[in-house]
């Protein structure tokens, strides 16, 4: 069920000037998407759209919620968003991604789609550890404590025991300088 003509924008019979288009982000457009964490959400976005003869430069501002499962309790909390991004479309010969901001896109291209746009700029605004409001005081703590776990420091502690002679030389000679 992918139904994303709602955010269909007719770029081909734009005339070139400032336009302005808006979007309710509800719980609908979440299932457009396959494999998705966020199904609930409630969002308002709004697309400054500004049309020029040699580019296209939409200006995205998404404010709203989503709601997520905590890692930890795996209770649904609200999690707040307030994402601005820049997309500039560059007329082309071929329709391709440049980098995160830019696209080319051929001058005969009728239309863009920005639901799938919208849908990655709110995902990647996910935390990758998501956690519960009431946890947001406890994971300074741990890391104050030192319980934060790491792969270490690289070195085995065997390993601190072997030392080079070489350094040992070199230890020696700066000793004798000072």
């Amino acid at each position: 069920m992918n139904d994303l003509s709602t955010y269909w924008i007719d770029i081909i019979g734009l005339t070139n000037k400032v336009h302005d288009y808006g979007y309710s982000i509800e719980d609908k457009f979440f299932r457009n998407f396959e494999g998705n964490e966020i199904s609930k959400g409630s969002l308002k976005c709004s697309i400054e759209l500004i049309k020029n003869d040699n580019f296209i430069n939409m200006k995205f501002d998404i404010s709203g919620k989503v709601e997520l499962m905590c890692d930890r309790s795996l209770d649904p909390f609200d999690y707040p968003l307030k994402i601005k991004k820049n997309i500039l479309f560059k007329y082309g010969e071929e329709d391709r991604e440049i980098d995160d901001e830019i696209e080319m896109i051929s001058r005969n291209r009728q239309g863009i789609n920005v639901g799938q746009y919208i849908y990655e700029f709110i995902v990647t605004e996910i935390p990758m550890k998501k956690l519960h409001p009431r946890f947001s005081g406890e994971e300074s703590k741990e890391a104050a404590d030192g319980l934060i776990y790491s792969s270490g420091t690289g070195k085995d502690e065997d390993d601190s025991e072997i030392e080079d002679p070489r350094w040992e030389a070199l230890k020696k000679l700066r000793n004798n300088l000072n």
